[in-house]
């Protein structure tokens, strides 16, 4: 599948999948669940290809090994996301609908249904599409999406009527945990008990946003990060990325080839895109030796590039303010860094004391002020590190007593 293959890339899980195929046992609904573009979609669209897929390839007696043939009728038309078995509901941006006075969004003023509808269907096809470009970019999330109810109650009908004979049909949930509560709840009974000859796959990032009663009916498979050297691959032959530029994307994105492949493109036409370096920085000057991160001020930081230096500064500032936000409220809509959430929520816990994020932030001021002034670059962000290092520490203590 485009130059990647997503059984070797999640191999435990597909070999689950392989297996309950093989076995005769597939379940009704599953749930296919990890950090955010490590193969969610692409695990699910393989998989919808092996359950009609004429002549799947593979020894009998190793069920690991069964794939799809990817060139019969049914995986071509899959693949290509124009599979008459293969329903997909894809979170959307607030849309405007056609026609209206501007201020007709999401649906808050009278319209008629098939208006309503052709908005609804042309971001869901939006989106669609830039997963047929490539099924491991990742949506974008700079404003808040969710999945339409409108399209998934159509879907519900479609499903109410018998489905074409030798045709498991299939409904891919993605991320899951941006439909709305009620609009989950109104589906419950399908997505807990689909129709006969139907599979339901739900994705999500963090399955305990999920209402309880479909965790409980869900079989879940837990997606890993991807091999290293897999996505380097991928990157050098789909993005022309350099031997060097894939492996930091592959690092700093922690192997999320959806993450990296956004980093790759927001840095296209600039030399090189300095958010993905700082917060690895950031990352190192929380979970490292404070000699780890001066090292990596030493090695890439340009001694007499001010202005990158202030640059690195303000970007760690607004991971400090998305990580203090996030540890005290638990709401990720209004996230500065939204394309960094996974790691904002994993760094969050760090600043769940104010007194720290205080001291931290002073500190971080009175560097950028010293930087105004001809000092040595260098050696004043080493003793910022230092600094931030002894307030992480404090609040550490502070904590344990």
């Amino acid at each position: 599948m485009n130059r990647f293959d997503i059984g070797r890339g999640q191999a435990k899980a597909w070999t689950i999948l392989a297996r309950a195929h093989a076995a005769g046992r597939v379940a009704s609904t599953y749930l296919f669940y990890g950090p955010e573009g490590v193969g969610a979609w692409a695990l699910a669209i393989e998989f919808a290809a092996l359950l009609n897929c004429e002549a799947p390839l593979g020894s009998p007696d190793q069920p690991d090994t069964r794939r799809p043939c990817g060139e019969c009728r049914p995986c071509r038309s899959i693949y290509g996301l124009n599979f008459e078995g293969l329903h997909i509901l894809a979170p959307i941006p607030p849309y405007k609908l056609s026609g209206s006075d501007g201020d007709g969004i999401n649906g808050d003023v009278p319209v008629s249904s098939s208006r309503k509808d052709r908005d609804v269907f042309d971001l869901t096809n939006d989106a669609i599409e830039q997963k047929r470009r490539d099924p491991f970019s990742v949506l974008d999330r700079t404003r808040p999406i969710s999945i339409p109810i409108e399209l998934a109650r159509k879907i519900k009908k479609h499903l109410a009527i018998s489905g074409q004979a030798g045709i498991t049909r299939v409904v891919l949930f993605y991320q899951m945990e941006t439909m709305r509560v009620a609009s989950a709840d109104a589906l419950l009974k399908m997505i807990e008990e689909p129709p006969a000859g139907t599979v339901i796959i739900l994705t999500a990032n963090r399955p305990e946003s999920l209402l309880p009663t479909i965790l409980s009916r869900a079989q879940k498979i837990r997606l890993e990060r991807l091999p290293e050297s897999m996505v380097v691959e991928y990157l050098r032959e789909r993005y022309s990325a350099s031997e060097m530029t894939a492996l930091m994307l592959s690092r700093v994105c922690e192997c999320s080839l959806g993450r990296a492949i956004a980093t790759a493109l927001s840095a296209e036409g600039e030399e090189t895109d300095p958010r993905p370096v700082a917060l690895m920085m950031f990352k190192t000057l929380l979970t490292e030796p404070v000699t780890e991160v001066a090292a990596q001020i030493a090695e890439l930081m340009d001694p007499k590039d001010r202005g990158a230096a202030e640059n690195l500064i303000k970007l760690w500032q607004s991971f400090v303010r998305d990580c203090a936000y996030l540890s005290s409220t638990s709401d990720e809509t209004d996230l500065v860094n939204v394309d960094f959430q996974v790691e904002i929520r994993d760094l969050a816990p760090r600043f769940s004391d104010p007194g720290v994020v205080e001291r931290i932030v002073t500190t971080t001021k009175n560097t950028l002020a010293d930087l105004t002034f001809n000092v040595h670059i260098q050696p004043a962000l080493v003793a910022m590190v230092l600094k931030l290092k002894a307030d992480l520490e404090a609040g550490r203590a502070d904590r344990a007593r």
